[in-house]
This record gives C-alpha cells, structure tokens and sequence, in this order.
C-alpha cells in the first residue's frame, strides 16, 4: 500500500469517524477504536493501538457541558496515531496530543457556532415548508460536509506533506528531550484518571484501582493488558449484579 493511498484511506476514516460521532454512533471515534484502526491503515497497529489506550485515559473524564467544548480527542487521536506509526515513536506524538486537540476544538467552534448556526436557520425554514430534502441536506448532508473540510482534508495534508518533516524534528531532537516528553506523558493520562476518579463514587471502586495499580505497576502489564483487564472486571461486575437482581426478585440465576 502506498503512501500516498495510506493517507487517502485516513482521511476518509477520519471523516467516517466523525458521521459515526454525529450521527451513528458506533464508537469509531473514541481514541481507543481510532488508534487501532489508523495503526491498521498505517501498517503498525501495536503503536496506533498503544496511543488510542493513552489518549483516551487523556480525555476520559472530559464532559460536554452545554456550548463549553472539551478538546477534539478523535481528530487528536487520528494525527497522534498517524503520526507515531510513521516515526515508529509514541513518544513525540503523544507530546502533540494535547496541542492537535486543542486545534481541532477550535475547528469544532467554527463548526457549531459559525456554520452549523448558518445551517440551522435553514433547517427551520425547510421544517416550516415541509421541505424533506431541505432538512436531510441541512440537518445531515452539510454538516458531515463540514467535518469532511474542517477535519479529514487537514489530517491528509498533514500526514501526507508533513510525515518527513516530523521524522526529521523527532531525529533532531535530543535523547533527554524524548525521555522527558515520554515521562510528562504518562503523568498526563494519571491526569485524566484523576479527572474520572473525581467524578465518579470512587470509594465503592478503590479496589478495582487496587487491582491496576498492582498489575501496572508490580507485574508490568502495559496499558493495552490493563484495558483487557478492566474489560474483564466489567463483565463479572455486570454478571454479578445481573445475578444478585435476579435472587432478589426470586427469579432464575442464568
């Protein structure tokens, strides 16, 4: 596959990923499923799965919270990914995570407060003349139209023109200055975790924390193992209150 084919096929994920965020709802987007599948496209899916693990312990706890939009975590994913399979290095990449997402927030103002305003004025006028193709093309087709300019033709550009120019800062740069930016990145997905902690009951949970702590820490497991660990602990947490519902309401125990 080459690589001017590579970065076509990201681009349409990329603009794949933002329907299935708008309108699917399938899940494409999150940094987790986005890591793995631009790891697939880019021929490295270790490390595009490895950098959808962290960045989304990074924008785990992030909440939507009327007009304040959090930080763009799919079109962060996307280029930090793209980006690591292309040096073979996590470390930069995840380094950028934060700025790239801080970009695609300002994509996503543009988009809701410029173009998807000018596209909802026009929407009310189709729903008030019984318009269909007015509000299919004003309620879905423009706005995915939108996400296809803001977001999927600048992660082309970006790979496609400027994958040498990564490789060549990333080999500029100094070995300390790369082990410094691996160190502050694992804090910053200790810093999400803390964000989730906060919002949620934690002292019903300080074992499961317990339990990845011990793992991680004393046994090695890297974060794509404590991600299938956790996987594990939902499935027999969710058994186990499925069962404890059913023997109280005197059912059968399946």
């Amino acid at each position: 596959m080459s690589f001017l084919f590579q970065c076509i096929v990201l681009a349409l994920f990329t603009w794949i990923a933002f329907i299935d965020k708008y309108c699917t709802q399938m899940y494409t987007y999150r940094p987790v499923v986005a890591g793995a599948i631009v790891g697939l496209i880019m021929g490295d899916f270790s490390i595009g799965l490895e950098v959808g693990c962290i960045i989304e312990l990074m924008f785990l706890g992030q909440v939507f919270v009327g007009t304040a939009l959090p930080p763009e975590e799919t079109f962060s994913t996307i280029l930090a990914a793209a980006f690591a399979c292309v040096s073979g290095s996590t470390e930069v990449a995840l380094a950028t995570a934060i700025p790239i997402a801080i970009l695609g927030q300002m994509g996503m103002y543009l988009r809701n407060i410029v173009l998807c305003t000018w596209t909802g004025h026009r929407l009310e006028a189709a729903v008030e003349r019984m318009d269909r193709k007015g509000i299919t093309m004003n309620c879905l087709i423009l706005p995915n139209i939108f996400n296809l300019i803001l977001f999927a033709v600048p992660v082309f550009l970006a790979v496609y023109f400027g994958a040498d120019l990564v490789q060549s800062i990333i080999d500029f740069i100094p070995d300390v200055i790369i082990n410094g930016i691996a160190a502050a990145g694992g804090l910053i997905g200790a810093v999400g975790l803390a964000m989730l902690l906060k919002s949620i009951n934690f002292k019903g949970l300080w074992y499961f924390f317990a339990l990845g702590f011990f793992v991680a820490s004393y046994l090695g497991v890297n974060s794509i193992g404590c991600t299938l660990l956790a996987a594990i602990c939902v499935a027999i947490t969710y058994q186990s209150d499925k069962r404890a519902e059913a023997l109280a309401a005197g059912g059968d125990v399946q």
